[in-house]
């Protein structure tokens, strides 16, 4: 301690604020290290929120007491790494995010007081909550909006007044819904609500294009070509899957073209039915005339039948192959027989029939130079895009950890303050020739004592 004292008692004064200040650099340096090193990691909640999931999250976390901070422009939070698990865990016990859909949680308190068509709005849009939530639900969909008209029976009311819905979809970049999609999104609708049908409800895309319209019932223009287009997929992929498993083609080329007929037919035959031993039927009446006395005369005899009626309805689904036009490319050099053979596969596999007027043209790939031409194109329909991979955007995990980080900025604050401690250590005095004489004396004086 008095060495301590006599070292700083030597320092003038710029030298002793220089090394006071590189200790308390250091001592702080030091400090924000440690304070670096353990303070707790945050880590995703969620990720891909919208403004009003956001504003639920946060507003329910800071109910909680729960610390969270935004990131990424607020579309998502985070939350200290420890907690991050239960407080998921919590929010979707809860219901939270609920994605702005109110449900049936309308109904948890009770009111009384209120009125029959309070009750009935509630009802309504708890129901169309609901069914917000389901279609959010389904892949591809980043939301959706449901209105209902429901019907309300009543004494005053038409027969005919049935319940009407509309939805709207907003959907994720670069997904497609197909004619199947769309109609299990009507189905869904008609079957949670009484009195809708699902040729009732409604469709919108997200460019405010009609996927479906009222009197559409799988037979629109919409409809009608994704099922063609379907059909024709199907025909094509099973053509080639058979032709490639058989003759192990290394090109081929395959075209369909269906026409199909979406006319519902419905018709009503009647037909007489023989009845009776003899086949006239059955005797409902029998009346017989004959002359009074002995007068001449003819006898008049009338007779009814009874004839039973059958009824036949027949009702033609939509859909039905009017025609069927094939064309397929092999490869050249294929033997007659092969042809032959070829020929009958795919007449079998897709059920042609020349009766109807199918066509099926089988013809070679022109080569140039040995390889297959590039203007031999096929003119197949375009294949229907398939929705992406479900992808859930509420949940992700959180960044990798800190830990590295963390050292190497501890690291660099230890570096920092030892070089500002270095820097701002006083320097020794150079000492003046009087005082260099005197230390010389009196290093003279104590060498001659110990000699």
């Amino acid at each position: 301690m008095g060495q301590l004292q006599d070292y700083l008692a030597s320092l003038d004064a710029r030298a002793r604020s220089g090394l006071i200040i590189g200790v308390v650099v250091l001592a702080l340096a030091t400090a924000l290290a440690l304070w670096w090193l353990l303070r707790p990691g945050y880590q995703l909640l969620f990720t891909d929120l919208a403004a009003v999931d956001a504003a639920e999250i946060s507003a329910s976390l800071k109910e909680w007491k729960v610390p969270h901070r935004f990131v990424r422009d607020g579309t998502a939070i985070e939350v200290p790494d420890d907690i991050v698990y239960d407080t998921r865990m919590r929010l979707l016990s809860a219901g939270v995010p609920s994605g702005g859909h109110v449900g049936f949680e309308l109904f948890d308190d009770a009111d009384f007081g209120a009125t029959e068509f309070a009750q009935r709005v509630n009802f309504q849009r708890a129901l169309q909550g609901e069914i917000e939530r389901s279609i959010v639900s389904l892949p591809g969909v980043r939301s959706a909006r449901v209105h209902l008209t429901i019907r309300r029976p009543g004494m005053f009311l038409g027969g005919q007044e049935t319940s009407k819905a509309s939805v709207a979809l907003a959907l994720e970049p670069g997904t497609v819904l197909d004619a199947r999609q769309v109609d299990g999104i009507r189905n869904l609708v008609a079957a949670a609500v009484d009195g809708l049908s699902p040729s009732a409800v409604v469709v919108l895309g997200p460019d405010g294009s009609v996927l479906a319209a009222p009197d559409d019932e799988g037979n629109g223009s919409t409809a009608r070509l994704g099922r063609k287009a379907e059909y024709e997929q199907r025909l094509e992929e099973r053509i080639r899957g058979l032709l490639q498993g058989v003759f192990d083609f290394a090109e081929l080329r395959v075209t369909v073209s269906a026409e199909l007929n979406f006319d519902e037919v419905r018709e009503v035959r009647e037909d007489p039915v023989p009845m009776g031993d003899q086949g006239h039927g059955v005797l409902v009446r029998r009346n017989v005339s004959r002359p009074v006395g002995d007068a001449g005369g003819s006898t008049q005899e009338q007779v009814e039948y009874a004839h039973g009626t059958r009824r036949a309805e027949i009702s033609r689904a939509p859909g039905r192959v009017e025609r069927l036009s094939i064309a397929v490319l092999v490869p050249p050099g294929l033997a007659p027989q092969d042809s032959e053979r070829l020929h009958k596969l795919v007449a079998a596999a897709v059920g042609l029939d020349p009766g109807r007027g199918d066509t099926l043209e089988i013809g070679a790939l022109e080569l140039a130079g040995g390889e297959p031409s590039a203007d031999a194109e096929t003119l197949a329909l375009p294949e229907v895009a398939l929705p992406p991979a479900p992808s859930l955007p509420v949940v992700e995990e959180g960044a990798p950890s800190l830990a590295w980080m963390q050292l190497l900025f501890a690291a660099a604050a230890l570096l920092l303050g030892v070089g500002l401690g270095w820097w701002l250590h006083p320097r020794p005095r150079r000492l003046s020739p009087q005082e260099m004489e005197a230390v010389t004396g009196k290093l003279r004086d104590w060498l001659a004592e110990g000699a």
